[in-house]
């Protein structure tokens, strides 16, 4: 059996595609994760996780899925840096930014992005994967081999607490 063709590409993000990866996250996010986090912590944080990071769209290793008709309907990457810091562990990369438009989800565009991350920081000397994953996220996350570590509290800033769960995976 022949697999579907793709109706999306897969390339490197550029400082350019900033206002597309916002309007994505700003579509994604309050959508798909409005399924698991309740109004009074998400709405607070989506102002905060739904602006795409300059330092990602700059790095090369953050990527996005296109349509045909040039729409951004995915995006992610990897980082050496823990979010939030700038604490880089040997051996250890983090996956970062994940979106995908609510009306192109099961199409393999998060699986086809995580490829991209992997193969990358397998490049880069990288063994071990970690992740943020939102509560929504985590089946995701787990089809591609991460385990859940712990249910951790990201600190967003003004006494705002997002619920997520560490996730790892050995390269």
């Amino acid at each position: 059996m022949t697999p579907p063709e793709r109706d999306y590409a897969t390339r490197v993000a550029e400082v350019a595609d900033v206002a597309s990866v916002d309007a994505l996250l700003k579509r994604s996010f309050p959508e798909l994760m409005g399924v698991a986090y309740e109004k009074s912590v998400l709405v607070p944080a989506l102002k905060l996780l739904t602006r795409a990071n300059p330092s990602l769209l700059t790095s090369r290793r953050y990527y996005v899925a296109e349509s045909r008709s040039g729409l951004v309907v995915g995006c992610g990457g990897w980082s050496l840096e823990r979010p939030g810091t700038n604490t880089v562990e040997v051996g250890m990369a983090h996956i970062r930014q994940f979106a995908t438009h609510p009306e192109w989800t099961q199409r393999g565009i998060g699986r086809a992005i995580f490829h991209l991350c992997e193969t990358a920081a397998r490049s880069a000397g990288v063994h071990i994967l970690e992740c943020y994953s939102s509560l929504n996220a985590e089946k995701f996350y787990a089809d591609l081999g991460f385990a859940s570590v712990r249910i951790v509290q990201i600190d967003l800033g003004d006494n705002l607490l997002l619920p997520a769960i560490l996730m790892r995976r050995a390269l």
